[in-house]
Order: C-alpha cells, then structure tokens, then sequence
C-alpha cells in the first residue's frame, strides 16, 4: 500500500513538473516571437521612411473603402496591448503576494512584450495609415497576423491537454488564449481576405491588357460595367456573411422558386474575371524576380512557379483551413481514451469532465466542418483561376504560332490541351495541399499512437514508411500508362477533328462508316492503354487501402508478442487513428495519380508554349513621320520552310505610298497570295527587308465565319457605330440578304457558315475588314466567289469607295479591275516580272499579255458555253408551249438566291438555325441510373460490387469489434482471450476485408471501361448516322467536348 501511495505521489509530482515545464516554455516561446517581431518591425518601419511612395492619391482610396477595416486592425491591437498589460499587473500582484516563480516570471515576460510589441503595431498602423500613401497592409504584418493566430490555436489545443491531465490551470492562460484567437482570426481576414478586395479596386483603375488602345478602350468598358447591380454578393460580404455563406441565400432561394437560367447568375466581380485573372498570371509568368523580362521560352518549373504566384492569396487561405482541419481531427483520437476511462469508472465523481468532453468533441467536429467547408470553396477558386489562365494563354499561343509549328501540331491535341490537360491541372488544386497533408497525419497519428501503445507505434511508423516508399515505382508506373493514353487520344480526336469538319463530303461519298470504322479501330488501341491504366489504379486502390488494416494488424501483433498491455480505451484509440489514417492513406493513389496526370499535362501545355511563333522582326514598323511609305520591300526573299533551298518569293521589290491601290495578278501558284502573306508576316524571310506603316486588316480567298450573330461576325468586338455600319452594309450589298432573314442581322449563323452562300460569306468578311478601318488593305481575290454584277457593284463601293483613302493591294484574276490600279504587280514563279500600270505594261511585256490572252479565250468559250445553253433551253421551251426560256437570261446564283430565301422565309419562321443546347429541369431520374449500371453485362456485376463492398464493410467492422470485445476493459481485469487466438481472428477478418477491396476494385474498373466503350461505339454510330441537318446546327464543339473527355 506504501508503495502504490509511493508511485501515485511520484506520478503527481511528474505531472506537476511537466505542467509546469510546458508552460514555462510556451510563454518563453510567445515572449522570444513578440521580441522577434519587434525588432523586425522596427527596422522595417526605419527602411520605410526613406521609401518614396509611387502612388498618388491611393491614400483617399484606403480611406473612402477600408476606413472599417483599418479602424477594426487598430482597435483590435490597442485592446490586445491593454489587455495584455492588464494580464501583466494582475500577474504581478500574484507574484508579489504569493512569491515568485519561474512560471510567473516568464509569464510576466511574455505578458511585457505582448504589451509592448502590441502598441507598436497600433502606433505603426496609426502614423502609416494615416500620414503616408499606403494602400494595403504591409506583407510583414499579414505574415505576423497568420502566425500569431495559428499559434494561439496551438496554444488553446495544448492547455486543453494540460487541463485534462493537471485539473486546472491558472484562469489567466484562459483569458488570454480567448483574447489571441478572437484578435488573431480578425487579423488574418483583414490581412489577407481584405487585401484581395483591394486589388480587385485597384484593377479598375490600372490597364488591364498590353492591347491596341481600340482594343484595351473596349475591353475596359466591358470590365467596368460588371461593377453594377448584377454583381456577385461575395464582393461585398461582410465577415459573418463569409462564415455561413450568407451570400448565397438569395440564389437559393431564386432556385427553390424556379429553374435558374444564366441570366440569374450573378457576374463575377472584376478581380475574379478572367481577363484580370489571365494579365496578373501573365505577368508573372514573363517577368522574373528582379523584374526584367524573361527569355520568353517557357519550362515546367515557370509555369508551376507562374500559377502559384498568381494564387498565392488563395493557397495560403487553404494552408491556413487545411492545418485546422488537421487539427481538429485529431482531437477525437486523442480524448477517446479519457471519454472510455471515464464510462470504465465506478464514481462518475467529476462529471464536468464528462460535459467538457462533450464540449470538446462537439467543438472540434464543428470547427473541422467549417474549415472543410471554407477549404472546399478556396480549392474551388484556385481551380477556376488556374483554368482561366491556361485556357487563355493557349488560345492566345494558338493565334501567335508560326507555319512551321501548326504542321506539327494537329487539331486534335489542341482540342486535348483545352478540354483534357487543362481540366486536370485545375483539378489538381483538391490534392495540392495532400502533399503535405499526408506525412504531417502519418506523424501526428504516430504521436498519439506512442502516447497510447509505446514503442509498437515504431512498427506503424515503419510499416508506414516502407508503404509511402512504394509510391515511387507506382508513380513511374502511372506516368508511363497515362502518357500512352494521352498519345493514343491526340490520334483520335485529329481523326474525329477532321472527320467532323469534311462530314458532308463524307456522307456525300459514301465514306462515313470508312471514317467510324477507322475511329472505332483507334480507339480500341487506346482502350488497350486505358484497361492498363485502370487495372493499375485498382491495384494500387486494393494496396493502400489496405495499408491501414495492415498496420493495424502488424501493430496490434507487436504488442502482443512483446507484452505490451492493450485494453479498450488503447485500442478505440488506436482504431480511430487508423481510420483517419486510413482515409489519408486512401487517398495516397488518387495523389498519386493526380500528381502524374498533372505532370504530364504540364508538360504537355509547356512543349504547346515553347513552339515557336511568328517572326516579330519579319516586317518592320516604319515611324508615323513617314507619311508618303506605306509598304516598302527591297530584296525580299521568302520561304514557307526556313532551311529549304526553295525559295517561295524570290528577289521581291516594290514601294507603296499611302492611298494607293496595287493590284497583283498572275496564274494560278505563281505566289499571289504568298505575298500577301509575307507581308501579313506569316512568312518567314529569308534575306531582303520589309517595311510597313500602319495597321493592316485582311481578307482571305475562303471566308472565314465565326459560329454566331452576323452582326457579331461583322463588329468583331468593335462597339456598334451604328451610322458606320448601316453605310458598309449598303455598300456591301448586305442590306437585302438581311432583310429576307426572319431575324435580320441577328441570325446565327451555323457550323462555317452553313446556312450562308458563297457570296454572302464574303461580303461579309468584307463588311468586317471595312469596319475595322485599318491603314493597309489585303485582299486576296475576294469578288472570285460573286457574280460579275455583285463583285463590280463591291469594287467601285468598297475599293474605290469607301477605302479610297486607303493603301489597298488586292489580288485579282478579273482583268476588267486592273485598269483602276495605280500599280500593276504581275507575278509568274515567285518573281514580280513586270510592275507599272495598265497603260504602261499592257504592251511592254509577254506575261501580262499572255494573261490577258488567256481570259479572254476562257471567256470565249464561257460564251459558246452560254449561248449552246440558252439554244437547247429555247428548243425545249418551244416543244413544251413554254416560250418563257427563250425570253428570258438566265439568272447566276446570286440573283436567284433572294427568291429563295423568301420561301425559306415564310417557311421557317418559328426559330434561328443553331438552338441553345437543351438540358433536363430537376432531379436526375433513376432510369438514367438503371441505364448505366445495366448497360454492361446487364447488370450482373452489380450485385457482385455491391456484395464486394457490403462484405469489405462488414467484415472490418467485425474486426474492429472483435479488437474492442476481446480486450480487457482495464489493464487490471483480465483477457477474454488468449493473445495468439486474438491476432488469428483479427489477420483472418483483415484478410478478407482486403479481399473484398481487391474485388470491388477489379470489377468496378472491368464495369467502367466496358461501359465507356459500349456508349463511346453508340455515340459515334449515331453522330455518322446522323442527318446533315444535324451538323449544319450543332456546333462541332459540342461533339468534340463530349469524345474527348466525357467517354
């Protein structure tokens, strides 16, 4: 009995001693940080007097948005000084009635310098928000703030242990654990919540794109008039409407009301749109640390880099609810313990025990789904931010690229880099913090396994290591299956690309189900690369989910082979920890398949950003002062392939002033319209020089028409000048085609132009090089796809018209246009063999005479043509009673087309050709659901899935039970059984719930893969069964979206 009081007295004193040595030491802690800090802020605020501000006016911004936060900062660090200083007298007068000790006098210490390093701040924040033109928040504060608050929730965690373990604690440490966590949660959403409010301000003020002034002028009317009513209600929530949510009520309760359409979504704020999102990652994508522009070749490491800068604010938010998250999860495995050994006891004396468990667990389950919910959404954001950057920065690279780069790089992979690598890189940001995540669990899991079970937490922490070291040849593994996935696709989507553009030549020769048949084959050989790439991911499901069982097991073993005591509380403990490592081991596959995905995907996007561009040097601006030079090229010479001996356009010299019309005429691949692209700079050159004055627009041989309004195609991001437009419409003969549309210039047009002539595509392209009204004009034979009539109507309008002013060089087979030229370039093998104008080269030379030669004969024959026609039309006519044939000329397309389109008119009236894409209102059905489950095998492996699943449940249930049932309540009492049969039954059951794992993972990967193919071979036979009228009013991006990544 003396020796059991002895042992109970030394474990009290152990008890004592290590309170009070965790105390001593966190106050030493929180002492040595507050004098840190202060120092650091002192020379800080010294270097920041002699820093000119480059600013004007930002002060009266501070104050007219962020007077409340600023004043909220203030107050909360003049009332964390005074309570701090009132902490410190009341715990004088405790050491000077009661005696000092150690505790209280590094208790005074820290209590001194809070107050101390506090007051600064307040006076810092006084004298620099007041008196200077700051903007924000220094970054020394916000990073101060964040750690101050992390460490209050450090220590309020700690003296929650104390507490359980000494039964009391001085009321002071609660006092001021309250005080720093409110104050420190207050910091950190003004320091880095309210900082990104700023800047969203800021951007309406600050230019937004490097772009042309027309373009940036239009561009940030745009931008400025979202700030309006329709705004999101998250860019101006208040703090207690961020917590809950509270912002979102108004949606729900309009979607509860009625089906939301996009009209009742609200536009996002400025900060958060993707124009502002895209220049903020461009410029830390181009720029380097010091500030000087880089190279401008892009590796992997710089766009990673790029991307976490552009979303620090977010991943330091995700840090921040990430570590909390952590925190609060281990709360519950830590008390188990003390929650059973209070059940166990036969007094129940010490119930507020009991309710402050209570408190606790409910506490931490609360906190833990606020931050999971806060998590979720900043995850979110960064996911959307990184996909509008790269979304934008590979279109923008697709419009920059050079001849050379697009051969080598096919449609398809464009369309695999947008709708494929970079959804899997926005992806990536739900497994970013896992990282780090994952080892930080294993060690805290580990910890409170040593404090419960002793040295058999080694064999988890081993068993644990030698699974994580696994990671790495399964990683290479998955890298290598999913780059043969993503090659074999890239093959696919080209085929599926092309197959879609060319479907009415297709369908038109029979060769449709050639094309499926070639599709079906490819995909098959890439269904071989997914079944490996799936199988894998199962085993690698089936191994790490049962990594956790089976430390358990090797755990559990240890101590009973070394004699390690286990009863219930220890083993609920240990079961607990497992399970939540259990989740995050569960997790280590998607990891790592997230991180090879990714990583290849990054790569992917990097080798598109490093192709190479078109020359900027090819054509070289001349000064504005230069008025009579609008185009000038001396001993140019050009090739489309920059190391080929065959030169394109060879010994090229002419000069163009300002308003002239030069027209270039020459047979058929005499390089015409290689000229104008060299002087476009799509061309590389090779030798000679090209100097250009002024913006260019141009006109291509085949329209080129975008998917949408007419009037849209025409204004191309222009605003409407509405005097301007109704003048080029006139003189592009587009008025009366408008009005025999049912909805005149807000028809939409269909897939390339479907439901528009030859004609009509043209001019329209023309109409929207007009309204550009740019300097220089290159038209590259327009007027070959209209009557004689319509095309000279559009020359005398348009050239002579409209742009006569302008410098104009177009391309022409038309003889009758080249007498207006003031300058005559006939090209024969890539030379310019004669240059003049039409007086002076129409004798002078044998090219331009032969060319001329040439279209008469061909008239000629047209003619002879023509007139056999009419005669046999006559003929017939006569025979039938009809003599209409032989009164009449025939009408050329262009004429008969009005009529036409007036039946059309009156026929379909009730809806534009290309229709919004139809979606089902409410809840998704179950026979949606049926269907699927039941499309492979009918079904049969379902019931297997399900039995798998229920199995692998019940059995590790069973086995946690039995763990629970077959130990001691107690270390006193006795076993139920013996410690062999204990392990046997707890292996066996263990065995069998990884078993299960390992069936359902096979099956569910065999099910998804067979039930991908079966609607993959479905879809496409019904899209090449399908009716022209099917592609003339689907946009191919809707097929493509759902071939590419759905399947």
């Amino acid at each position: 009995m003396d020796a059991f009081e002895e042992s109970k007295n030394d474990i009290n004193m152990w008890t004592l001693f290590f309170k009070s040595s965790t105390t001593i030491f966190l106050h030493g802690f929180s002492a040595s940080s507050h004098l840190f800090m202060l120092l650091v802020l002192s020379i800080f605020w010294v270097r920041k007097k002699h820093t000119v501000p480059t600013l004007e006016n930002s002060k009266q911004i501070l104050k007219n948005t962020y007077f409340l936060y600023y004043w909220s900062s203030l107050l909360s660090c003049l009332g964390l000084s005074f309570g701090d200083l009132l902490l410190s007298v009341l715990n004088y007068f405790s050491g000077y009635k009661h005696g000092w000790t150690d505790l209280k006098f590094f208790a005074e210490l820290d209590f001194a310098f809070k107050t101390l390093t506090w007051f600064v701040i307040s006076v810092y924040l006084h004298v620099q928000f007041s008196h200077s033109s700051e903007r924000r928040f220094p970054i020394l504060l916000r990073i101060w703030w964040a750690f101050y608050f992390l460490m209050s929730c450090s220590y309020l965690v700690i003296h929650l242990g104390l507490y359980w373990k000494c039964s009391s604690l001085p009321f002071l440490l609660w006092v001021s654990d309250g005080m720093s966590i409110f104050s420190g949660f207050l910091f950190c959403y003004v320091g880095l919540f309210v900082k990104g409010r700023e800047d969203r301000d800021l951007h309406l003020v600050e230019p937004l794109l490097k772009t042309s002034s027309n373009q940036s002028n239009g561009d940030n009317e745009k931008g400025l008039s979202l700030s309006g009513d329709g705004v999101t209600p998250y860019a101006n929530a208040n703090l207690l409407s961020i917590f809950t949510f509270a912002w979102m009520g108004p949606l729900l309760s309009l979607g509860y009301s009625k089906i939301l359409d996009l009209e009742d979504v609200p536009q996002l704020d400025n900060y958060d749109s993707a124009k502002v999102v895209f220049a903020d990652f461009r410029n830390k994508l181009e720029y380097d640390g010091n500030g000087s522009v880089n190279d401008g070749k892009v590796s992997t490491p710089k766009l990673v880099k790029a991307l976490i800068l552009s979303t620090w604010k977010e991943i330091l938010w995700t840090t921040l609810f990430s570590i909390i998250c952590t925190l609060a999860s281990y709360v519950g495995p830590y008390f188990i313990g003390a929650f059973v050994q209070y059940f166990n006891s036969k007094t129940h004396q010490t119930k507020y025990k009991f309710y402050a468990l209570v408190f606790i667990f409910f506490l931490s389950k609360f906190i833990r789904c606020i931050s999971e919910r806060h998590l979720f959404f900043q995850l979110r954001v960064i996911s959307i931010k990184v996909r509008a950057a790269l979304f934008t920065i590979i279109y923008k690279k697709g419009l920059s690229l050079s001849s050379q780069s697009k051969q080598g790089h096919s449609s398809g992979k464009n369309a695999n880099l947008l709708s494929v690598d970079v959804e899997r890189t926005g992806l990536f940001s739900w497994h970013l913090h896992n990282i780090w995540r994952v080892p930080v669990q294993v060690v805290l899991a580990l910890l409170i396994l040593y404090s419960k079970i002793g040295l058999a937490s080694l064999v988890a922490f081993v068993s644990t290591i030698i699974l994580l070291l696994a990671n790495v040849p399964l990683g290479k593994l998955q890298e290598k299956f999913q780059g043969e996935l993503m090659d074999s696709k890239d093959q696919r989507m080209k085929v599926t690309s092309e197959a879609l553009k060319n479907m009415r030549i297709l369908k038109l020769q029979g060769w449709d189900m050639k094309f499926l048949a070639k599709i079906i084959e490819l995909r098959n050989f890439e269904t071989r690369r997914l079944k490996k790439l799936l199988y894998s991911s199962a085993i690698i499901a089936f191994v790490y989910l049962s990594a956790p069982m089976f430390i358990s097991m090797v755990t559990f073993g240890f101590c009973v082979l070394v004699g390690i005591p286990l009863d219930s509380g220890k083993i609920l403990t240990a079961l607990a920890t497992f399970n939540i490592l259990q989740g995050t081991i569960y997790n280590l596959p998607d990891l790592i398949y997230m991180v090879v995905q990714t990583k290849v995907s990054l790569d992917r996007i990097t080798s598109f950003l490093c192709l190479d561009d078109l020359h900027p040097n090819i054509a070289y601006k001349l000064s504005r002062d230069s008025v009579k030079v609008a185009i000038d090229v001396v001993k140019g010479n050009f090739s489309w392939e920059l190391h080929s001996p065959i030169l394109t356009l060879k010994d090229i010299n002419f000069r163009v002033c300002h308003g002239m019309k030069v027209a270039v005429c020459g047979f058929v691949g005499s390089g015409k319209s290689s000229l104008l692209s060299c002087i476009l700079g799509e061309m590389p050159r090779i030798s000679g020089a090209i100097n250009l004055n002024g913006t260019k627009a141009y006109v291509a041989q085949s329209p080129w028409i975008q998917s949408g309004k007419i009037v849209d195609n025409i204004l191309f991001g222009k605003e409407m000048d509405k005097k301007r437009y109704n003048m080029i419409l006139e003189a592009c003969s587009l008025k009366k085609d408008l009005e025999l549309f049912a909805f005149g210039d807000q028809t939409i047009i269909g897939e390339r132009g479907i439901n528009l002539s030859g004609g009509q595509k043209q001019r329209i392209q023309i109409a929207r090089a007009l309204y550009h009204d740019a300097d220089i004009y290159l038209l590259d034979d327009p007027f070959s796809a209209m009557d004689a009539h319509t095309g000279t109507h559009l020359f005398k309008e348009c050239l002579l018209g409209i742009l006569g002013s302008k410098t104009v060089i177009y391309v022409t087979h038309q003889i009758e246009f080249l007498s207006f030229a003031d300058l005559i370039l006939v090209m024969r093998g890539g030379r310019i063999t004669q240059a003049g104008k039409y007086e002076e080269i129409h004798h002078s030379g044998t090219d331009f005479m032969e060319l001329v030669g040439s279209h008469k004969k061909g008239l000629t024959v047209v003619n002879s043509i023509d007139r056999q026609v009419t005669l046999d039309n006559s003929i017939t006519s006569e025979e039938d009673g009809n003599l209409l044939g032989s009164d009449k000329p025939i009408e050329d397309d262009e004429e008969r087309e009005p009529k036409n389109c007036k039946v059309e008119k009156q026929v379909h009236l009730e809806g534009q050709l290309v229709q919004e894409e139809k979606r089902e209102k409410g809840r998704v059905g179950l026979s949606v659901y049926w269907k699927y489950v039941t499309a492979t095998y009918k079904g049969a492996f379902v019931p297997l899935i399900l039995l798998a699943q229920i199995s692998f449940q019940c059995l590790l249930i069973a086995s946690n039970y039995w763990m629970v049932w077959a130990t001691p309540i107690s270390e006193d009492a006795g076993p139920h059984v013996r410690g062999a049969t204990l392990i046997f039954v707890y292996v066996a059951l263990t065995l069998g719930s990884s078993l299960c794992v390992l069936i359902r993972s096979m099956l569910i990967a065999t099910v998804g893969y067979k039930t991908a193919t079966l609607f993959f071979n479905k879809m496409h036979l019904c899209i090449f069964r399908a009716p022209m009228s099917f592609f003339d009013s689907t946009p191919s991006g809707r097929i493509l979206n759902r071939v590419s990544k759905h399947l």
